[in-house]
């Protein structure tokens, strides 16, 4: 089978189900390109799929639920209307998927009669089981979904259902501490320099399988083929321009650019563990794709890991994070007020800060859909023609695209832009811990560009007088010894709200 392209120009994207081009708004792109990976990664055909199949929904304001893509299996059972086999729910990619959304999809796929579904926003892409024996519905997380010429293999099918997802941050944190664990036997470094090791990993794992699109994971024999063929056919090459370096090496000088703009590392750090480490490593971490994996899974994760690693071995301490929650949640702030914390560390209190005024924004624009959407479908929406809801259907989604840019961090002059580039600062003197802040914020999803290397009382990147509205203040116990940081003086230069954690 031929592979399918994704195709896009001049604003519009082609849906080969429909053979038409749609305006390529967020959630069409996702769509499109999820479209791709069922045909080429999958092997599903077109002639047994089909998308925006209309839902039966008597909720009032649903009148439009339709399943983004529905899959049979095969273009026969389609034909004959006979009950799906798999449901996909698209989200734009800047959009977080809530559990209403799991919900939503669910529903999709029991009235479809479907075995699986799946909801995706690229970012982050989840398998369910459809289980008909429990009311009320049950959501049961799968590790996969079944390719095309597994469709009519009862056992593995069955193999796939009982392969439920159990990625926990708990599970996920004694992996981390068992890799770390790996270079202090294997390469016998100090603590923290074993920890950056874990952290280049780590971030190469994401780059790769970021890049994967959620559907290929980085594990060690993958790695190994790889390792292989550069060897092969890549390394002579360089070699040649009298570049010669490991694989290894080069896949982390690749990482290296990816995030150069995040300044996670030096431009001359390399990879200082044994291949035989990376690859013990590797094998650790194959359960887990960080690019599918929720942000505050797999962020936890690596807070219990840092937090662990750094006061059991280097004497430093972070505040627990049911302190963190008590404090934010008493200073409460709003969107647009500017938050500091002059001494971030690993970045817990950005972190919440962050998702707490994320939270509001993505609830407001929430509402601000379902009331744009009640009024464009208007009382009598299901009595109008097919052609009438066609044109609701297209202003919907043009609303929806419209309120969707609010979310993306990458749009400039949106709500989330300004969240993360304008209202979130931290500092910390201790550059492994500054640079350990911007990680822990880019595992929660979170914006980070605003903590920096350097005394949290200096007049720099942003740091000034009168310049925050909310400073969230931790201390830091070193070896035994409690320093509280002098949050007064900005207390005193500022009309601010202002929490030290004791």
């Amino acid at each position: 089978m031929a592979n399918l392209e994704y195709q896009e120009k001049e604003g519009r994207v082609f849906c080969p189900l429909i053979n038409k081009w749609l305006v390529a708004n967020s959630e069409e792109k996702v769509r499109q390109r999820y479209i791709c990976v069922l045909v080429n990664d999958y092997g599903y055909s077109l002639d047994q799929m089909a998308q925006e199949l209309k839902v039966n929904n008597s909720q009032r304001g649903q009148g439009k639920a339709r399943a983004d893509i529905v899959i049979w299996k095969s273009k026969k059972d389609k034909e004959d209307k006979k009950a799906a086999f798999i449901v996909v729910e698209c989200k734009a990619e800047n959009v977080k998927i809530h559990v209403e959304d799991y919900y939503q999809g669910f529903n999709y796929a029991a009235w479809a009669h479907a075995e699986f579904f799946v909801t995706t926003n690229e970012k982050e892409t989840k398998f369910f089981n459809v289980d008909p024996t429990f009311l009320p519905q049950r959501l049961e997380e799968v590790v996969a979904i079944p390719t095309a010429k597994d469709v009519d293999n009862v056992k593995k099918i069955e193999q796939i259902k009982n392969q439920t997802k159990t990625f926990t941050r708990e599970e996920f944190t004694k992996t981390l501490q068992a890799c770390h664990n790996i270079i202090r036997n294997n390469d016998k470094l100090s603590p923290e320099a074993a920890f950056d090791e874990i952290s280049k990993l780590l971030f190469m794992k994401i780059r790769y399988e970021r890049n994967q699109r959620g559907v290929k994971v980085f594990t060690k024999a993958e790695y190994l083929f790889q390792a292989d063929n550069y060897e092969k056919n890549v390394r002579p090459g360089l070699k040649a321009k009298g570049i010669d370096q490991p694989y290894m090496q080069n896949l982390f000088d690749t990482t290296k650019s990816e995030f150069k703009e995040d300044h996670l590392f030096e431009e001359n750090d390399e990879i200082k563990i044994r291949e035989n480490s990376f690859v013990q490593i590797l094998e650790k971490l194959e359960n887990y794709n960080l690019s599918d994996t929720q942000d505050d899974v797999k962020g936890i994760a690596f807070e219990q890991f840092l937090g662990t690693t750094f006061r059991g071995e280097l004497g430093q301490f972070f505040t627990p994070r049911t302190i963190v929650d008590f404090m934010t949640e008493i200073l409460d702030p709003q969107e647009g007020e500017v938050i500091c914390d002059p001494t971030c560390g690993s970045g817990g209190f950005l972190i919440k800060a962050f998702e707490y005024v994320r939270e509001k924004i993505e609830s407001d624009v929430r509402e601000q859909k379902d009331k744009l959407r009640i009024a464009l479908e208007g009382e009598n929406y299901d009595s109008k023609s097919e052609k009438e809801q066609i044109e609701i259907s297209g202003k919907i989604d043009e609303m929806q695209a419209a309120l969707n840019t609010e979310l993306d961090t990458s749009v400039e002059g949106s709500r989330m832009h300004q969240l993360s580039c304008d209202c979130i600062y931290g500092t910390d003197a201790n550059p492994r811990m500054a640079r350990t802040s911007k990680m822990n914020m880019i595992m929660h999803g979170d914006g980070h560009g605003g903590v920096h290397h350097h005394d949290g009382l200096l007049n720099v990147n942003g740091i000034f007088e009168e310049r925050f509205d909310i400073i969230l203040q931790s201390l830091i116990q070193s070896r035994g010894i409690i320093v509280k940081c002098t949050f007064a003086v900005y207390a005193a230069a500022c009309s601010i709200k202002c929490a030290p954690s004791y």
